[in-house]
Formats: C-alpha cells, sequence, structure tokens
C-alpha cells in the first residue's frame, strides 16, 4: 500500500489530505508531491491533514525529511507557509520543529480549524 494524497485548491491555500501508511519513503514522495503541486499553483500557505495516516516514522528519519524539505524548498525557491495537522505518533512536531529552525514557517496542530487560523494569521 502506498500513502495517497488528495490535493485541492482553496482561495489561495493548498490543502492535502494524506492518507494510508506512512514511511520515510512514502512520505518525503508526498511532501515533494505537494511542494510541486504549490509551486504549479503559485500557493504559498499549506495545510497538511495527516490525520488519516497511520504508522511510525523514526525520529531520525523525521529530522531527514526536515532538512530535505528545507532543501527542496530552497532549491525550488519556494517558502510556504505550511501547518501540519495530526496526532502522535503520526505528527509528533519534530520534522516540522527541524524544518522551522531551518527557516521554514511550519508549524503542528491536532485539529484543522487551529491550523487555519494560524495560516490566516500568517498572511495579514
Amino acid at each position: 500500500m502506498r500513502l495517497e494524497v488528495d490535493l485541492d485548491v482553496d482561495g489561495s491555500m493548498l490543502v492535502a489530505v494524506v492518507k494510508g501508511p506512512l514511511s520515510l519513503e512514502e512520505g518525503w514522495r508526498v511532501l515533494k508531491q505537494i511542494c510541486d503541486t504549490a509551486l504549479e499553483k503559485r500557493l504559498n500557505r499549506i495545510i497538511i491533514d495527516g490525520l488519516g495516516a497511520h504508522g511510525v516514522v523514526t525520529a531520525i528519519d523525521r529530522y531527514d525529511i526536515g532538512v530535505k524539505l528545507v532543501a527542496y524548498c530552497g532549491d525550488h525557491r519556494l517558502w510556504p507557509r505550511l501547518a501540519f495537522v495530526g496526532l502522535p505518533p503520526v505528527v509528533d512536531g519534530f520534522g516540522a520543529l527541524v524544518a522551522k529552525n531551518r527557516g521554514l514557517a511550519t508549524e503542528t496542530f491536532p485539529n484543522r480549524q487551529e491550523a487555519l487560523e494560524w495560516l490566516h494569521a500568517g498572511s495579514e
């Protein structure tokens, strides 16, 4: 089984809903797909809803994903405001913290409403 992502544009925001088994490879594949879509649509606010994903990724893998995400965004001149929605063990905030510490505006939230409020607060 693969990690699936449904992508939709809501105004000036990309909404990604992720479902299925999470792994380092699948998580990275989906993140690149999300970033590529944001670039194509010229969107800089992204919400990734991972409440439908399941599985555990190690702390080292989360670190690697955070570093890769910042490098990928930098290489493509994409500096989004990125909100991850999810609960442990799928979303624990470590990968987002790694990306945030490297300059990417990234936060994690337990629900979509809080994520949307943060995304909209950054556009004012």
